[in-house]
C-alpha cells in the first residue's frame, strides 16, 4: 500500500470534515437555532470523523506498517461514532 498518498487522502478527508462541521456550526449560529439533540449532534459527528481522522493519520506516520490494522480501526471507530449520533438525532 502506497502510504503516502494514504496520508494525504486522510489529511484531504481530516479537512474536509472540519469545514463541514464549521459550515453547519456557523449555520447554527446565523440561523439562531435552538440547540437540542437533533441540531448539534450532526455537526459533532463530522467533528468527531476530524479527531478521529487526525489520531489514525498520526499513528500512521508512526507506524506505516501497520497502516491496514489502523485503517480498519478507523473505520471501526467512525462507524461507532456515527451511529451513536444517529440515535442522539433520532431520539429526540
Amino acid at each position: 500500500m502506497d502510504v503516502d498518498r494514504i496520508i494525504h487522502i486522510m489529511n484531504s478527508l481530516m479537512i474536509f470534515s472540519f469545514l463541514i462541521f464549521g459550515a453547519l456550526s456557523g449555520i447554527i449560529l446565523i440561523a439562531d437555532i435552538p440547540l437540542n439533540n437533533s441540531s448539534v449532534s450532526l455537526p459533532f459527528a463530522f467533528l468527531y470523523i476530524c479527531i478521529v481522522t487526525f489520531v489514525i493519520t498520526a499513528q500512521i506516520n508512526e507506524r506505516p506498517k501497520l497502516v491496514q490494522k489502523y485503517l480498519r480501526d478507523w473505520l471501526i471507530i467512525c462507524f461507532i461514532g456515527i451511529i451513536i449520533s444517529a440515535l442522539a438525532f433520532t431520539i429526540y
